[in-house]
């Protein structure tokens, strides 16, 4: 670009030599000395013109803005978007300005837009911040009520089985004896009625030995209480022992006992019985005094083994007047009622 310029400095400056020196031609100034050396300083001051005046001018004219454009643009690179470049007139008033300011103008367009975005992008990554410190907040804040939770969780799980083994403890206190720690009453005659429902549909036996301790109110009133209720446990406890696995031994009052014995005949049942007595009749019960006591029982015993007879009332009251006969007729005995011709028999 600067030799274009100097070229057309250069012609501007040698067309007024030219026609000068045209004019002169075939004058006499033509020969004068003076002229031809002026003429001559002429031509080299064109020259050095041509070559000077260029650069300065673009220096001048294209240097000092761009100067200012790379001091600008070094600005923006090190992150100041602020600073913009000076302009006669911040708006565009014509549309005759030249490249350059239109460079420049177009650069400060460029500093706001990058401001702007750069504004924006604080904002968004300021938004982000704040976002992330509340989903730790509340991260913090589930991680808290989580563990709250586990440990209400484990409270109620312990609670549940507190409370369960509570309710199997009072279901089995509901149906077992306090003092004897056999079946209950309630007990006995809830088994006696799920038995014979099962009994009906197979058509099998079912036996009830009824067990009552003689003169056991002697007992109480010459030893006391608390000697009755020994007596009370240690009987319970042989009578559970001589029972079978599947047969209910169970206190129903006082000194009342009862075994019920599912699918088991009469003969079956006797044997049992035979067995309880025998064994409490061996035994001698110490109840602080200078001897030992014996106990004897009297045993009713009943089984019902056909279909339309199978009544657990039948069998209960048949049970119990076997039950009475043997305590009338002499105690310490054993009697059988028989449902089939209505009668009663002492056996032992």
């Amino acid at each position: 670009m600067q030799w274009r310029l100097r070229l057309i400095f250069l012609v501007m400056l040698l067309i007024p030599q030219g026609i000068l020196f045209g004019l002169a031609r075939g004058t006499v100034l033509e020969t004068v000395k003076w002229f031809t050396q002026i003429q001559a300083v002429t031509m080299v001051s064109a020259l050095l013109l041509a070559l000077i005046m260029p650069g300065l001018i673009l220096a001048w004219l294209i240097g000092r803005p761009l100067a200012k454009i790379r001091d600008f643009c070094l600005l923006v690179k090190q992150g100041d978007y602020q600073t913009r470049l000076y302009l006669p007139n911040e708006a565009r008033d014509s549309n005759d300005e030249d490249d350059i300011t239109l460079l420049m103008r177009d650069m400060n367009w460029m500093a706001r837009r990058i401001a702007l975005r750069d504004q924006e992008l604080k904002q968004a990554v300021d938004n982000l911040a704040q976002s992330r410190k509340q989903i730790e907040e509340q991260n913090q804040s589930l991680a808290e009520t989580n563990e709250e939770l586990l440990v209400a969780q484990k409270r109620l799980q312990e609670r549940t089985t507190e409370l369960e083994e509570a309710f199997t403890k009072m279901q089995v206190m509901a149906l077992t004896d306090p003092l004897t720690t056999i079946a209950n009453r309630r007990c006995f005659f809830d088994t006696m009625e799920k038995q014979f429902a099962s009994l009906v549909c197979v058509c099998r036996p079912i036996s009830l030995v009824m067990i009552d301790i003689d003169r056991f109110k002697d007992i109480n009133d010459t030893f006391g209480h608390e000697a009755g209720d020994k007596v009370l446990m240690e009987i319970a406890g042989i009578i559970k022992r001589y029972s079978r696995e599947n047969d209910l031994a169970a206190r129903i009052g006082g000194e009342e006992f009862t075994v019920l014995l599912p699918g088991t005949c009469s003969q079956e049942a006797t044997m049992i019985a035979r067995r309880i007595q025998t064994a409490i009749a061996c035994r001698n019960f110490d109840l602080g005094g200078k001897q030992p006591v014996a106990v004897t029982l009297s045993i009713g015993l009943c089984t019902l083994s056909q279909t339309p007879c199978l009544d657990r009332e039948k069998l209960y009251n048949y049970a119990d007047q076997a039950l009475y006969y043997s305590k009338k007729n002499g105690r310490n005995s054993i009697s059988i009622f028989d449902p089939a011709i209505q009668t009663i028999e002492k056996v032992s």
